[in-house]
């Protein structure tokens, strides 16, 4: 099977959305790739490993800034305090 972006199983609605223009306008998604194949290889891999998750919230960040700074900026982004004033 041919690598599937990883939207289509994070955000199945949009890509039904996509698949609906599609059909209304009568094109492919990508030149020679419909967005229906992409949601059936979506689907596929779902059922082979399972439903995808979203990483950790922060993951990213870290990578760039340290873990502890990115605990201390989710811990302000929870408790409303992230003001860029402050």
């Amino acid at each position: 099977m041919r690598r599937t972006s990883s939207s289509p199983r994070l955000r199945p609605t949009k890509a039904a959305q996509y698949v609906a223009v599609e059909k209304k306008v009568g094109a492919d998604f990508k030149n020679g790739l419909s967005m229906r194949t992409i949601v059936e290889r979506a689907k596929a891999l779902d059922a082979e490993y399972g439903e995808l998750r979203r990483p950790p919230r922060g993951t990213a960040l870290s990578g760039y800034v340290g873990k502890k700074a990115t605990r201390k900026y989710l811990d302000r982004l929870a408790r409303g305090r992230l003001d860029l004033a402050a």
